[in-house]
């Protein structure tokens, strides 16, 4: 059974993050508040492979945490853009590489409080083209074999659930 929205309001509405709480009845008729973000906007990520089967892995400051930590390279897609479309262009802005992608899944960002979802390609026949780099971003680039990333994620050095979750997919494939 599912919850039932009786009431929704907007509590901060921000360029990065909006934040609703609606009254719902629950399928008890419990009726309670539920805190949640909506949709702010879906997001891609790229398992980029070199032609000696290497993996395309980013470092990059996060500032909440204040650490440096692995991603793979992507980012958030513009409104109404096209998953795939959306993740060539991250790879060129982050990386300056193209390829041939391929969509190997997705998964919601955090279901708990939001719609958004995290597409995830895989990219082959890579070329290097010029991008246009975000003023927020800084990266250190590094190519590794699949088994390292599962070492670096045995030995937790790997913790940013994003890149979690799409190796989790690259690997049932």
């Amino acid at each position: 059974k599912k919850w039932k929205k009786l009431s929704s309001k907007t509590l901060l509405t921000h360029p990065r993050l909006n934040v609703y709480e609606d009254e719902v009845e629950l399928p008890t008729g419990h009726r309670t508040k539920y805190l949640h973000f909506g949709h702010n906007g879906d997001a891609a990520q790229i398992i980029a492979i070199n032609n000696m089967g290497e993996v395309l892995i980013q470092k990059e400051y996060s500032y909440p945490p204040n650490e440096w930590l692995f991603q793979l390279p992507g980012g958030g897609l513009k409104k109404d853009e096209n998953p795939k479309t959306g993740a060539q262009r991250e790879l060129i802005e982050e990386a300056n590489i193209c390829g041939s992608l391929t969509q190997i899944g997705w998964f919601y960002v955090d279901n708990r409080r939001k719609t958004d979802r995290f597409y995830v390609f895989t990219a082959k026949n890579l070329k290097t083209i010029d991008g246009v780099k975000d003023l927020e971003e800084e990266f250190e680039y590094s190519w590794f074999s699949p088994s390292q990333i599962d070492t670096m994620i045995k030995t937790g050095k790997i913790k940013n659930y994003s890149i979690l979750a799409a190796w989790s997919l690259f690997k049932s494939q």
